[in-house]
């Protein structure tokens, strides 16, 4: 495993991450829900789905976010020129 720790920001990108991919289940069995009833005409049923490509798409960019980086090097180090 890594040496590398996740500081606070990072922890709470990931949590929140995480209740972005727990909010995304409900929405997607809202948007199957509603495609089933209503049908693919009505104005509710790609609004659901939208809402799932967004919690989706949150939930991959704050995962990336929350990912431990390597720490920076010195300033002093030699440069190549």
């Amino acid at each position: 495993m890594s040496d590398l720790k996740r500081h606070i920001g990072q922890k709470v990108a990931l949590a929140t991450a995480v209740f972005c991919a727990l909010l995304a289940l409900p929405a997607f069995g809202l948007f199957v829900w509603l495609w089933m009833e209503r049908g693919l005409a009505d104005t509710w049923v790609p609004s659901a789905l939208a809402a799932v490509g967004f919690l989706g798409a949150c939930t991959v960019v704050l995962y990336v976010i929350s990912r431990p980086q390597p720490p920076l090097p010195n300033e002093d180090a030699a440069v190549d020129h």
